[in-house]
């Protein structure tokens, strides 16, 4: 009989403190659906909400971009996309250039996730002239 390990969770007072955002701001958040605790809800006044390590990690991402100045549409929609997708956001490198949200699907790819997974190719100059000279020396 195998026991299945309970999650760590995370109290909301713990979660503002890690990640810097305000009780509104979490509540809204939560209420809206752009970052829910995924282990247990508010189910009314004077209940706990509990996040787990994931939570904490998608709403330290969340106040990234805010101080980035992005708008919270624009990051809503940005994380619609990101959960769409088939891995979890801890395992994305964001970037953000105060206008849209980019991930990095690998080394060379770039997605846009505002404009519906549009892609980016990444194309490093320094290794094509490196790639040129290895070909044109064992060319001689």
């Amino acid at each position: 009989m195998s026991r299945r390990k309970k999650p760590i969770s995370f109290r909301t007072s713990e979660v503002l403190h890690v990640v810097g955002a305000t009780y509104s701001q979490l509540v809204y958040w939560d209420k809206t659906g752009l970052v829910s605790p995924s282990l247990r809800a508010a189910s009314g006044k004077g209940s706990r909400r509990l996040y787990s390590i994931e939570d904490i990690f998608e709403l330290k991402v969340l106040m990234k971009l805010l101080d980035s100045s992005l708008p919270l549409q624009r990051i809503r929609s940005s994380f619609r996309f990101i959960r769409g997708q088939s891995r979890t956001l801890s395992s994305f490198v964001v970037l953000t250039d105060g206008k849209t949200v980019y991930f990095y699907e690998d080394y060379n790819v770039l997605v846009d996730t505002l404009k519906q997974g549009q892609t980016v190719l990444r194309i490093a100059v320094q290794d094509l002239i490196a790639e040129v000279h290895a070909k044109l020396t064992d060319r001689r």
